[in-house]
Parts: C-alpha cells; sequence; structure tokens
C-alpha cells in the first residue's frame, strides 16, 4: 500500500537533487533580459510525477488534474510550470505531512470484543484485503496499540485525528462503555471516512440510540464485507484477488457467527 507523503517526498527529493535552473541574461542594447533554462533528467522526473498523479488522483482529483496539466504543459513554459509543480507538491507534502505521524485506519471497539475484533483485523484487513499491520491503530491488539510510556488519550487522539478510514464496531459492549462513546464523538468530529458495523449478537434496536443505525452494516453481512473491499482496494490502490479474498471472508464469517 503505497504513502502518499513518501510518494510526494520522492518528487519532490528528485527535483532538488537532479533539477538545477541556468539563469540567462541577454543584453539587447542598454536593455538587460533574464530568461531561464531548466536542466536535468527531465523525463525521469516526468516519470515520478506522474506516479504522484496517478497515486493521488482519488484522493485529490482537483490537484491531481492540475498536475497532470502541468505535467504535458511543461515545454511551454519550463519556468512557470517548474515553479507551479513545486507549488503542488509543497501542497501536498502539506497535506499529507500529519498522516505520517499516526496511522491510516482507527478502529474504535470495545475491548471485551477482543476476539471478534482480532478475526476482523487478521481476515478482513490484513489477509483478506491487503492492509498493512502498521497502518493499523486498535487497543486490544497488542502490536497495533500503544507503546508502554506513551499518553493514552494523546496518542488515541492523533490516530483519529490521522485516519484515512475509522471503523466503529458497535455492540452492548461499545455502548456501555463511556470510553468508546467518547471516541465515536471524536470519530464523528474530523468525519474520516467512517465505516459503522454492528458486530454479532447486536440489534440494531439496542444499540440505535448513540448513532444512525441506517448507516451500519452487520459484520458478518458477506455483502457488505464485499463492498469494503472493493472500496478499500480502490482507495488504497491495492491489488484485487478475489478468490484469496472470499476465502478470508467466509473464513471470518464462519469464525464470528459460530
Amino acid at each position: 500500500m503505497f504513502n502518499l507523503y513518501d510518494v510526494a517526498q520522492e518528487c519532490k527529493d528528485y527535483m532538488l537533487a537532479n533539477i538545477t535552473k541556468r539563469i540567462n541574461k541577454v543584453r539587447r542594447g542598454n536593455l538587460v533580459f533574464t530568461d531561464y533554462d531548466i536542466l536535468g533528467d527531465l523525463k525521469k522526473w516526468e516519470e515520478l510525477l506522474l506516479n504522484l498523479q496517478s497515486a493521488s488522483r482519488r484522493k485529490y482529483p482537483s490537484i491531481a488534474s492540475q498536475l497532470k496539466e502541468y505535467i504535458y504543459k511543461f515545454d511551454e513554459e519550463p519556468i512557470v510550470y517548474f515553479s507551479s509543480i513545486g507549488a503542488i507538491l509543497d501542497c501536498l507534502l502539506a497535506l499529507e505531512e500529519n498522516k505520517c505521524f499516526g496511522k491510516r485506519i482507527f478502529i474504535s471497539h470495545s475491548s471485551k470484543d477482543e476476539a471478534c475484533v482480532t478475526d476482523f483485523v487478521n481476515h478482513i484487513l490484513c489477509l483478506g484485503i491487503g492492509v498493512n499491520r502498521e497502518d493499523i491503530f486498535c487497543t486490544s491488539i497488542e502490536d497495533l496499540s500503544i507503546r508502554n510510556g506513551e499518553d493514552i488519550r494523546s496518542h488515541i487522539q492523533e490516530n483519529i485525528r490521522s485516519a484515512e478510514y475509522s471503523f466503529l464496531l458497535l455492540s452492548d459492549n461499545y455502548k456501555s462503555s463511556e470510553i468508546c462513546v467518547n471516541e465515536m464523538g471524536a470519530v464523528w468530529a474530523y468525519d474520516a471516512n467512517v465505516k459503522l458495523f454492528l458486530l454479532p449478537n447486536t440489534s440494531f434496536s439496542s444499540i440505535g440510540w448513540i448513532c444512525d443505525t441506517r448507516k451500519a452494516d452487520k459484520l458478518a453481512d458477506s455483502v457488505a464485507l464485499d463492498r469494503l473491499y472493493k472500496e478499500m482496494i480502490g482507495y488504497f490502490s491495492l491489488k484485487e484477488n478475489l478468490i484469496h479474498w472470499s476465502q478470508q471472508r467466509e473464513t471470518f464469517v464462519g469464525r464470528v457467527t459460530v
């Protein structure tokens, strides 16, 4: 799974290290005119920029469209579009900078539902969809949670803020936890891609007061999981493998509905 910040930083680093501006001064009578040449391996830089354009078009479609235009018009006014592309790189780096210090996926859940949540992370997110474990923040799974010595509240807040996807895994245990309900409020405040799922043995009527249940799916619903798969595969530009996905989905559904 690509990291958009790293892709943009690669373009910026290559630009600074390998692309230079040469100032040309031309004297005409008593007047001196200034012109510029852009020198370096522009073909390689173009390849890197096109890769960035492709990687950013789903998340930042208007920026990606502008970048594509500047790339293809570069030869018309090199100095103008050189500066414009540099500004776009700085913009993308600023937008993505905060996300590098937190996780890309935040899972809000009750610790009492650890077994089901662990199966969801393992079989659906990691093995099924192909998400890197390092991109997930989940407090009930030891290697995905808070390290010893870190401030719990600030760390959770940081990961909610940086998340590109937030999962609210709702249950009767979740409803009765003040911490979980507070997390839910924080997640909605940052308005990332919020996904609501009801855990097995949880009814819409019992959980309804804490959220709009019309936006929630049942976690063991294969159709809902298939929608999630297609959406996240597209968003994170992951390789599709429907046979493998189906196997992991059925394994998960079988484990949580026993």
